[in-house]
């Protein structure tokens, strides 16, 4: 398994801020790579809420929400074709502001084992940018 962590602190309440992140769907509106996200089961968004998606470079995939704690931690399995991901989130109030903290967990089947140091170091990179773009939205009036 493969770790990658992405942390940003966001001038906005952390309910909101979970909210918006927790709900798989809102990832097409800061993720570049995230191609369109559909919920599959009924709203409200909780434990065994399911999507079905797709993104640049991993194709279709489906998630399931495994943990739902609101406003502060969940926790959403993502299969992919010999690719599976954990995303973690973590909201941590901080006064009027809160700290964001994304973790992602890759595992591969025994083919695509060597490709997960790439996985890794292209989740990196192209995650400050998504957390930059994410931390704008988070903080845009309105949203």
């Amino acid at each position: 398994m493969t770790t990658v962590v992405h942390r940003v602190d966001v001038d906005a309440d952390a309910e909101k801020v979970f909210d918006e992140v927790a709900d798989l769907r809102t990832e097409t509106l800061w993720n570049p790579a995230a191609r369109r996200i559909d919920l599959l089961t009924r709203e409200p968004i909780g434990v065994g809420s399911r999507y079905a998606g797709s993104w640049l470079g991993l194709g279709r995939g489906t998630a399931e929400v495994v943990a739902f704690e609101r406003p502060g931690h969940w926790r959403t399995r993502c299969a992919f074709r010999g690719l599976a991901v954990d995303l973690v989130g973590d909201v941590v109030p901080d006064g009027r502001a809160c700290r964001l903290t994304l973790t992602i967990d890759l595992s591969a089947s025994p083919p695509l084992r060597p490709l997960l140091p790439v996985m890794a170091l292209v989740l990196r990179v192209a995650g400050r940018g998504n957390m930059r773009r994410l931390e704008r939205l988070l903080t845009m009036p309105g949203v």
